[in-house]
């Protein structure tokens, strides 16, 4: 019975040990980009590759599925659901996402409108990516301190 618990636990600690000696080294992979260039493309890719794309359109849809939980948790004002509904806010390439992100703002932007007499003002997005990036999430961030 001792033996088991003996071989259980090394082979558990074994593991564990493994595993952060995984983590560890692919963090420090990561943080060592700029002085070597030993690191596998899958770990330590820049922004400005279409996985650095994905990833920024990815973490403000992030910022919209949390805008619209703090909608769904308000009581005041409450809203209906439909106006924080996060199904269909994927889309099938970074072009779509970005474009449904679009859409689902003004849309939610209209109800602020209706349930808070909230003042958006004109919608004009940018032409380039990057700017229209940083400008949804300073309207998502406006979104969300009118719930605070």
């Amino acid at each position: 019975m001792n033996l088991k618990k003996i071989l259980f636990g090394s082979v558990l600690l074994g593991g564990l040990a493994f595993g952060g000696f995984k983590v560890y080294s692919s963090m420090a992979c990561c943080s060592s980009t700029a002085a070597t260039s030993g690191c596998t493309p899958s770990n330590c890719r820049g922004a400005k590759t279409k996985f650095g794309e994905a990833k920024v359109i990815s973490e403000l849809r992030l910022d919209l599925i949390d805008l619209k939980a703090d909608m769904e948790k308000s009581k005041n004002p409450s809203f209906d659901s439909k106006w924080y509904d996060i199904h269909g806010i994927i889309g099938d390439s970074d072009s779509e996402s970005l474009e449904i992100i679009v859409k689902e703002v003004q849309k939610i932007e209209k109800a602020f409108e209706e349930k808070l007499n909230h003042e958006s003002g004109n919608f004009e997005l940018p032409e380039n990516k990057a700017k229209q990036i940083t400008y949804l999430t300073e309207r998502i961030e406006g979104l969300k301190k009118q719930l605070s």
